[in-house]
This record gives structure tokens, sequence and C-alpha cells, in this order.
């Protein structure tokens, strides 16, 4: 697929996009409907009898619960927060939801509320669905190869190593398409941040630079492996990532945000099911359909992730901390810098909307850091927590993947296997700055995720049939 892109990249988009159109229009009653329906199935489950059972893996150490937060959360969402908090309401601003009249108090209201939706506890239930079903397989074994193959498939069934191979195929597609995006839109945020302290304007070459440097401390942070290195870098963003934050709170227009933030709230939790169950507009097919599939792409591997991290934890402490922490921490970037954005705009100090129509979207994140105080100094921790978080996502994402290519989940992919990978990872968002923009893989990633729809019914009925075995 990759060669076929590079060989003619403007057919390759072309072909994409028509396909885009059709399967978000055919499917997005069932990237809805699905969504909705896996976050209230995994609320029941744990509160049900079986979210006391307690996840066992032999070969994992137990982590703290600020470090398991903390890998949790930076694992599941990477730099990609960092780019959209501060301007996605802007992308939403000409074209709202539900034909309400642009610029009205309601529209405005309402996509301010979209954006904690997509990113927050629907997404982060579609990543602790198998979580939970990988959990459960290898607490009722422990040298169980955690990919769908091996979940779904019986040794006994014919043809086993067809359907096995199949799921796997997909289990390894969705990630590199949902990496693929994410990194696509980190490198350029983190060039631009680069590019205005140098006084330069920001390139292919640049970006490929920062892309060989990330991939350096990938490298490094997969080959100590989860406790050496993903964990020492998590807590660290973590730490970061809350003093921006604070930062951006307090210096910035305190009373607004807080308003606006419990608004928002408020608007999430009366609109919910109806933003769940929209269908029938272009923004669901734009803008939601690609989140809920882009959640779907990177499920599998954070699933896997979620389960080497979890031991010794209930099926419900797996469950509401991936939702509630995964969740609440996600819609605090954006009530925080969304806000702050839109206070600019509401206030004519920075037209975030007509500046998102005209200019890079790196342009505009970095135009917002800079209304701040203590502008550059502010604009260079928001770099680091950048390249922090991004080296986070994808150096898990690297183990997972050495670890997938284990025949046994007990035995720790080799230091090599690792390196192997955190180069992969590389390939896609390189082609993807080849190409000229995110929407390829964006069309890429979305088609992708169809087979992932079904996999996951098929993972709540394992879920179903086996909680009780552990």
């Amino acid at each position: 697929m990759c060669v076929y892109a590079i060989s003619d990249p403007a057919t390759t988009a072309s072909q994409l996009s028509n396909i885009y159109s059709i399967v978000a229009l055919k499917f997005e009653t069932v990237f809805q409907y699905g969504a909705l329906v896996i976050l209230l199935f995994l609320l029941l489950l744990a509160f049900s009898k079986a979210g006391s059972k307690k996840v066992s893996i032999t070969s994992s150490p137990k982590y703290s619960f600020f470090s398991w937060s903390s890998m949790l959360f930076a694992s599941g969402m990477g730099a990609t927060i960092l780019y959209w908090s501060p301007i996605e309401w802007s992308a939403y601003y000409n074209d709202p939801p539900f034909n309400l009249e642009v610029g009205s108090i309601e529209a405005v209201r309402t996509i301010n509320a979209y954006t904690s939706f997509h990113w927050g506890f629907s997404g982060w239930a579609i990543y602790a669905l198998p979580a939970v079903a990988f959990a459960i397989s290898i607490t009722k074994n422990p040298t169980s190869s955690l990919t769908f193959g091996s979940l779904l498939v019986s040794d006994n069934l014919p043809f086993s190593y067809f359907f096995k191979t199949i799921l796997d195929i997909f289990f390894i597609f969705g990630i590199l398409a949902g990496a693929g995006v994410g990194l696509g839109l980190s490198f350029p945020l983190i060039a631009e941040i680069v590019a205005t302290f140098l006084g330069i304007s920001s390139s292919l070459a640049l970006e490929l630079i920062i892309l060989l440097i990330c991939l350096f401390i990938i490298t490094t942070s997969a080959y100590l492996g989860i406790t050496k290195g993903i964990k020492r870098l998590s807590n660290i963003n973590i730490g970061l990532l809350g003093l921006l934050l604070i930062f951006v709170l307090v210096a910035g227009p305190t009373t607004f945000i807080l308003f606006n933030s419990l608004d928002v709230l408020l608007v999430y939790g009366t609109k919910f099911i109806q933003m769940s169950t929209y269908v029938g507009d272009k923004f669901v097919q734009d803008w939601t359909v690609f989140y809920w599939a882009w959640w779907l792409a990177l499920a599998p591997y954070l699933g896997v992730f979620f389960v080497n991290i979890s031991n010794g934890r209930t099926l419900k402490e797996l469950i509401l901390g991936t939702i509630l922490i995964g969740g609440f921490g996600s819609v605090i970037h954006f009530l925080i810098l969304g806000n702050y954005s839109l206070h600019l705009f509401e206030n004519s100090i920075l037209n975030v909307p007509d500046l998102y129509a005209s200019e890079k979207p790196t342009k505009v994140i970095v135009d917002v850091i800079l209304t701040l105080p203590m502008s550059y100094l502010i604009l260079f921790l928001y770099g680091l927590i950048s390249i922090i978080f991004l080296c986070t996502t994808y150096d898990s994402c690297a183990f997972i993947l050495s670890r997938t290519a284990m025949r046994r989940s007990d035995i720790s992919p080799s230091k090599i296997l690792r390196i192997i990978f955190s180069i992969l990872l590389v390939i896609q968002p390189a082609i993807l700055m080849y190409l000229g923009g995110v929407n390829t893989v964006k069309w890429m990633l979305v088609i992708s995720a169809i087979p992932l729809i079904f996999i996951n019914v098929l993972l709540i009925g394992y879920i179903i049939k086996n909680v009780q075995k552990i």
C-alpha cells in the first residue's frame, strides 16, 4: 500500500477520498451506535460481580496509581491532543452540527462541547474494550499470545491458521494507520514551534530532521522497556503537562475559562445521547466517524499495553480507570486550551476561525500560545511536552508491536525487535509528509477501521463468554 501511494500520490489520494465518502456515509450509523454500545456495555461490566475479578500477569510488575495513570493517559493520547485542543472548535465554527446558525450562541456552545465528546468517554471506552478482552485471556492463560487471532479463533477450527492470520493483519494494519495519523499531525506542530524559535519557515526538511530526533528518543525508550523507559517519560510528561495547564488557567482569563468549562460539561451531559446517535449530517461523516475510526484503529495496541501495565488491578479499575482518567484528562485539555482560544476570538484578540481557514493549523496553534504571558517560554514548554507525548505514545506502540510478534506473551520481546518496530513506525509519517497532508492517511484509517467494528462485536461476545472463567 505504501509503495503504491508513493508511486502515484495524486491518484491514491483521489481514490481514497472517494472510498472514504462512501464508507463514511454507509457506516456512520454503525460507528455512532457502536461507540455508545461499547461504553454502556463496559459500564455494566464494571459494576457487575465480574468487575471485582483481578488481572493477573506473572511477567509484569505492579505500578503505583500515579505511574499507571500517567502511562495510560500518555500512551493513549499523544501529541495530537496538543494539536487539536486549542483549535478544534474553530474547525467546526463555520460548519456546526444540527443545522445551527453559524456564530450563534447555541452553535458556539455545541461545537465547544463536541470537542470534549470526540475526545471523551466514548473514545476511551473503545480503548478499554480490547484491554478487557486481553486481560481475561492472559489471566486465563499466562502464555497466550495477545492478538485478535489467538483470542478469537480456536485452534480446533478448520483453517484456523488462515483466520488467525487475517485477524492479525487487521490488528497490525489498524495500528499503523492510526499511528500514521497521529505522527502526521504531531511532527508538523513540533516543526512549526522549532521554526518559530529559529525565525525560519517550517519545511519538509525540518519536519524530517525532527522526525529523526524523535525516532532516536522513541527507539531508546522502547529499547529500555516499560519500567526504565516508558514509565519515566510518562511521569515527566504528566508533570510538565499539569504545569502548563495550570499556568494557562491562572495566567489566562480564569473566570471565562471556568465559566465556559462548566457550560461545556453541562452541554456535553445533556446532549450526550443526541451527539451519540446523530446521523445524516456531513459533520458526523467528516468528524465523528473519523474520530471513532481513529480510536478503533489504535485500540488493539493500546489494549495490549493497558493490560501489560495493569497487573493486580480489577476489571472495574481497568475499565473505569481507562474511561475516567483518560476521558477527564482529555476533556480538561479542551476546557482550558480550547476556552482560552475562544476567549481570544470573542474579545477580538485573535480571529481563530478565520486563521484556521486561511493558515496552516500549526501556525494558528503557535499564534494562540504566543498570546500568553512569557509566551516564548510557554511555547518552548509546549513543544517539549509535544515531543515527550509523541515519544511516550510510539515507544509503547513499538514495544507492543514487538511483543505481539512473540508467540508467547510471557516472553519479553528482544531489544533488537523493539528497535526494528520503532523504525518501521516512522515510515508512515515520512510517506504522509511526502504526500503533502494528513487526509490521505485519514481516509486510509477510516477504511481500515471497518473490519475492526465487527471484531469489536466478537470481543464483546468473548468477554461475556469468558469473564466468569478467570
